[in-house]
């Protein structure tokens, strides 16, 4: 998925996928029903990356600097935009290589160092782009536009802001980079950072709305809203203008101050009562707030007068998912035309389709968007392990799992969910086994420790090992219910059923589910205290949907 530095505009978060009635020739959930449905036959594109090795030998070949740039051009941009960023790497230093001053063969290849980890190789590239003869700006253009284009589990912008960072202390006069260093510390969350380099940036051109609201939200998340305000207030006294008034609104809603935000749009609207671009954002306020169906008029009433139709659609197709009016979400989706909002529309699409249990639907919708968005594949392959999920075809959402880790083999939120997978598929040793490797690789993650603790405790087996891995999650992210549950379970596993229930009360407080109060009930009933673990289980079969885990605590212990 695509990143954005943005801090003050809204997005229109994700894509869309023209519906008409999908029919893929030959596939058929039903026909597929008695064997596992290889990703090919139900017609996934093929990894490309024989497709992108074949490119870059090629490049690799060329006898001639000029052909060779451009081969291993092609290359990159085709291993870039399929998010094989370790082949884009290869192909890109080859490009530097053949043609050592092409601001654009530096931007990605700096871009890429930086997704790989290797932030000083980064920094010397990004420092080679930047004085690459007149080309400053340029360079910078190109750097940002590749940056926002690798997928965020390859690069966060924790990882970049030290490199952002140096840039601008080695160019302290350079206003574009001075720009692009502080959005990136803003979404960093490094705020002192990104007001102190927002500051920077003003005495260059006072005057700029944009860093002005950039310097202004940066002291609103380092927790000084009111000196975030004045700023604003300070400016918007010193001339009008329409931009930093609606800036001004959306501080307000980051202030929680969401009635004053309202009433401040209200007036603007009052003194523009056509604008529609006023209207829209008073609509999208609304639906962040909640009150759906008072945006839905105002999107209702945007989309007759034609005005940006498809993100009028993308929003009333979320405002009816949200009320489960699945059918009607759909069709709005259906007449989407932007690409841009593919990727959106696409998963919207399927989870409405899966919410109908249409999976054929969903299926072919889903593999629609890919063929005609091979660049998407990736990115859309956890969305396809859940239509497979939901159809019950866990064989198939497995091996969707296993392709997405051709393309990141050591992507953790991938990992994480086949471990999980392989759980529900029962094969608790390899789960465990891929819950091992990433302790390996990462062990001081407490989402990972708690996940290998409980699996432990909760097949009773290592169970000191598990009182160490919760131990250490519970050290790292103290007071999280999950963990605390985790804890709870723990205990009990090791006979300490006094200490387990207490945690398990304290964890259910913070965190109502079900899995949390199975637990519960079940250590209520070891320690003989059955007429509150009667109470609790009616209580918690009665408030929640899935009830396997209680019903099962049911048939042991009842009388």
């Amino acid at each position: 998925m695509t990143r954005h530095w943005g801090y003050y505009r809204s997005v229109d978060l994700h894509p869309r996928i023209r519906l008409t009635a999908i029919v893929l020739a030959g596939f058929s959930l039903a026909a597929c029903a008695s064997t596992p449905m290889r990703l090919a036959e139900a017609g996934w594109p093929a990894f490309p990356g024989e497709e992108a090795r074949a490119l870059l030998a090629d490049a690799q070949r060329s006898t001639e600097d000029a052909a060779g740039a451009l081969k291993a051009r092609e290359a990159g941009e085709f291993a870039f935009r399929r998010d094989l960023y370790a082949l884009a790497l290869e192909a890109a230093s080859v490009w530097r290589a053949r043609a050592p001053g092409d601001v654009e063969a530096l931007a990605l290849l700096a871009a890429l160092q930086a997704a790989a980890g290797d932030i000083e190789a980064a920094f010397d590239t990004a420092r080679a782009g930047y004085s690459a003869g007149q080309n400053d700006a340029r360079f910078l253009a190109f750097f940002e536009e590749r940056l926002n284009g690798i997928n965020s589990d390859a690069l966060t912008t924790a990882a970049l802001e030290p490199l952002t960072g140096r840039l601008a202390d080695e160019h302290p006069d350079s206003p574009e980079v001075l720009s692009l260093a502080a959005r990136v510390a803003l979404a960093a969350g490094e705020n002192a950072q990104a007001a102190r380099l927002a500051d920077s940036l003003l005495r260059h051109n006072p005057g700029d709305d944009d860093t002005h609201v950039l310097a202004a939200t940066a002291l609103l998340r380092a927790g000084e809203p009111d000196a975030a305000l004045a700023r604003l207030t300070e400016q918007l006294a010193i001339r009008e203008s329409l931009a930093l008034e609606q800036n001004y609104v959306v501080l307000l809603l980051e202030a929680r101050q969401p009635r004053e935000a309202l009433s401040r749009l209200r007036n603007l609207r009052a003194a523009d009562p056509d604008s529609p671009d006023l209207a829209m954002q008073e609509a999208r306020i609304l639906q962040a707030l909640g009150a759906g169906n008072f945006a839905e008029a105002i999107y209702l009433e945007l989309f007759s007068r034609g005005h940006r139709a498809d993100s009028c659609r993308m929003a009333l197709a979320q405002i009816t998912a949200g009320r489960e009016e699945w059918l009607e979400s759909i069709e709005w989706l259906a007449g989407i035309e932007s690409s841009r909002l593919a990727p959106a529309v696409a998963e919207l699409l399927v989870r409405a389709f899966v919410a109908r249990d249409e999976f054929d639907e969903a299926l072919a919708t889903l593999l629609e968007h890919v063929r005609r968005y091979p660049e998407h594949a990736f990115e859309s392959l956890p969305l396809f392990a859940f239509a497979m999920r939901s159809a019950e075809r866990d064989a198939e959402a497995l091996a969707a799992y296993e392709e997405a880790l051709r393309y990141r083999p050591q992507s953790r939120p991938l990992r994480m969910q086949r471990a999980h997978l392989l759980l529900d598929l029962k094969q608790d040793r390899k789960a465990i086994r891929a819950m091992e490797g990433l302790l390996a690789d990462y062990p001081h993650d407490s989402e990972v420790l708690n996940a290998l603790g409980y699996t432990l405790a909760d097949r009773g087996i290592r169970l000191d090992e598990a009182h160490g891995h919760i131990s250490l999650a519970l050290e790292l992210e103290p007071g999280s219910p999950a963990i605390v549950d985790s804890m709870g379970w723990v205990l009990y596993r090791l006979g300490r059923k006094e200490e387990a229930a207490g945690l398990l009360e304290q964890a259910l407080e913070n965190f109502p589910h079900p899995e949390v109060a199975a637990h519960l009930c079940e250590v209520l009933y070891e320690l003989g205290q059955v007429e509150r673990a009667d109470e609790l289980l009616r209580e918690s079969l009665a408030q929640y949907e899935d009830t396997t885990l209680l019903e099962a605590v049911r048939e042991r212990y009842s009388r």
